[in-house]
């Protein structure tokens, strides 16, 4: 795995699971009715696993550098974007069993892959993250140790990113909105009712997710020397 090591958030929460199918009423006509809302705040990864990927950051921390970072904090914030999603906002605030503290869409463009990493900075240690897929299909599956799951429109899932993980899509374009939820004793009883699964192996596709992301970067990346500083100490 290609990630320099960090230490763990002595906050860790406990996530004694893979995945876990949860019991939502998510409303994803509506949803992803207002993704056209969020087609200007959308921006290129500058995480090295995720570079094949695109993210509309709708709740977080102010933007400090790139857009990503409002993604790593928890601060609770609603950008720009989400004001003008009224749905999604109020989905965000009473649709789940705590308010969602940083929300995002994460777009997968067919053909992508998220490669093989940790998810260990202070913030995600202490969430548990929870994918509502919006636009999908069954090549669309994502990984944690080995074990790949299709995560079908309209539901929820708790998904660990404390293990390793990544993603592949070898479908058209993938869109979830993604959402870090802190470990309440409500979103830990939903999580704990829910459904664990562990996925199906696919030792060719895990072996895919295990390479070297920047052998993925386009010479124009690789000649952005802020963008190239900035890997270098992922």
């Amino acid at each position: 795995m290609h990630q320099r090591p960090r230490a763990r958030s002595p906050n860790a929460i406990n996530k004694p699971y893979r995945f876990v199918r949860l019991d939502v009423a998510a409303p994803v006509d509506a949803l992803v009715g207002e993704l056209p809302a969020a087609d200007d705040a959308f921006v290129d990864s500058t995480w090295k696993w995720h570079i094949l990927t695109r993210f509309a950051p709708l709740r977080g921390g102010p933007p400090r550098g790139h857009a990503t970072n409002t993604l790593v904090t928890g601060l609770d914030l609603d950008m720009p974007a989400l004001r003008r999603m009224p749905v999604t906002r109020d989905f965000l605030n009473r649709g789940l069993p705590a308010r969602a503290r940083v929300a995002w869409i994460g777009v997968s463009p067919p053909g992508s892959k998220i490669f093989l990493h940790v998810d260990n900075l202070p913030h995600w240690d202490e969430h548990h993250r929870v994918h509502i897929p919006l636009v999908t299909s069954p090549a669309a599956r994502l990984a944690v140790e080995g074990g790949f799951v299709h995560m079908p429109a309209g539901g929820a899932w708790a998904f660990n990113n404390s293990r390793v993980h990544g993603a592949i899509n070898d479908g058209p374009a993938r869109v979830h909105l993604v959402v870090d939820l802190p470990a309440t004793p409500e979103v830990d009883a939903w999580i704990a009712a829910g459904e664990q699964v562990d996925g199906d192996p696919d030792p060719a596709a895990w072996s895919s997710l295990a390479s070297d992301p920047l052998a993925a970067f386009t010479d124009a990346q690789r000649a952005d020397d802020a963008l190239m500083d900035r890997v270098r100490l992922q």
